[in-house]
């Protein structure tokens, strides 16, 4: 495949599905239950991402010794 169609590929997906998802809960186009269940994902992932990158870089911080005393 081609590397602009995936650039392109990659920007729909990224910047025009998002936007479209936003315009439609902003203008009360999406049924509500669409709209809290989006409301809803957007929460537990922010919430998933939020504990999972501070527990990965607290292991990370443990597996390099980083707070370990040295004597």
């Amino acid at each position: 495949m081609n590397n602009v169609v995936k650039f392109l590929l990659v920007l729909v997906a990224i910047v025009v599905v998002p936007l479209v998802v936003l315009l439609g809960l902003y203008l009360d186009l999406l049924p509500q239950s669409l709209q809290v269940g989006i409301a809803m994902f957007a929460v537990f992932s922010a919430i998933a991402i939020i504990v999972g990158g501070n527990l990965y870089l607290m292991w990370d911080d443990i597996k390099t010794g980083r707070y370990k005393k040295r004597t």
